[in-house]
């Protein structure tokens, strides 16, 4: 009996990524065949109904179409193990929570609910596969240990960091529009009803710190200079033209929520000093604050730019093994 990969080598497969971006669909359509792709189309549409149209007519063309897309709700997360007891072991009650076991090494999680709330929303769409952040950062890694890894994009911020080539600590920092004002949010490993800290009482002396009391210091704040600096950028409008002004207003928030999350990674996930920061850059944050964290943390922050819809195709064609 042939497989599915070896038929599939003889036939063409469409692949369509989108996410949505100020109400405005991005997406990427790409054409494999035998294991090549032969085209890519980067399209953007403003209305549900002109990208429905857009889908049909894909699937009409060919019926191995296959649609992704990612899912940015805030209940979810990494924990370094697929096995349920590490899990009860953190006190996540796992019936409310769907388990996705990456390479028998760790597994990724998200709330049922809002994983069928997101599932029905994008019905119409007809979307075959959804994608944690967790599984882009995961595949643009470098691997390297010690390494913490943040993702950026208009609605949250996904920090990542890895022990060995398995990710010990997640956190997810989500901005909300109300009244004109954002809120902030923080979950860390996805669920802060959880309580699921690993549980190291105490720290002993890291590596490149002399003092556990050192670690303070990444709660005292960014440079005033450097707030009055981005104040007048933005002012003048000398950010670059794909920055969202809006987004860029928060910029001291993300450097505070890196910061923060650093220091509770010591105190309560592991020994390991950090030797890697990698900014994976879906919106670009400013040269500035990364030179400020990078004064503060006493690391070079390095960028890892991505294309945010190749990626979700590249975990699809892994998916689909094409």
């Amino acid at each position: 009996m042939f497989s599915l990969s070896f038929v599939q080598n003889f036939i063409k497969t469409t692949l369509i990524a989108f996410y949505k971006q100020n109400n405005i669909f991005k997406v990427q359509k790409i054409s494999i065949k035998r294991g090549e792709i032969i085209k890519v189309e980067n399209l953007e549409f403003q209305l549900d109904d002109e990208f429905i149209k857009f889908i049909n007519t894909s699937l009409m063309e060919n019926t191995q179409t296959y649609i992704s897309t990612i899912i940015n709700t805030f209940n979810q997360g990494c924990v370094d193990s697929c096995n349920h007891s590490k899990y009860k072991e953190l006190e996540i009650n796992i019936d409310n929570i769907k388990i996705l076991c990456i390479n028998n090494k760790y597994s990724i999680f998200i709330g049922i609910y809002e994983l069928n709330e997101f599932k029905k929303e994008m019905e119409k769409f007809k979307v075959d596969m959804i994608f944690s952040p967790y599984s882009v950062i995961d595949l643009n890694s470098k691997k390297t240990p010690n390494s913490l890894y943040i993702l950026i994009s208009e609605k949250n911020v996904v920090i990542v960091i890895y022990e060995t080539d398995v990710p010990i600590y997640s956190s997810i920092y989500q901005f909300k529009m109300e009244d004109n004002k954002i809120e902030n949010e923080k979950s860390d490993n996805g669920f802060d009803e959880f309580d699921d800290d690993l549980g190291i009482d105490d720290i002993e002396e890291i590596e490149g710190i002399d003092d556990i009391e050192d670690l303070d210091e990444l709660e005292s704040g960014i440079d005033s200079d450097l707030v009055e600096d981005i104040g007048d950028d933005l002012h003048n409008g000398n950010q670059t033209e794909k920055n969202d002004i809006e987004f860029m207003k928060n910029e001291l928030e993300i450097a505070e929520f890196l910061k923060n999350s650093i220091k509770d990674y010591y105190e309560n996930y592991s020994e390991n000093f950090l030797e890697h920061i990698y900014c994976i850059d879906k919106i670009d944050i400013s040269d500035k604050i990364l030179k400020e964290l990078e004064n503060e943390l006493f690391l070079e922050i390095e960028r890892i730019e991505i294309n945010l819809l190749s990626s979700i195709n590249e975990l699809a064609r892994i998916e689909l093994d094409v």
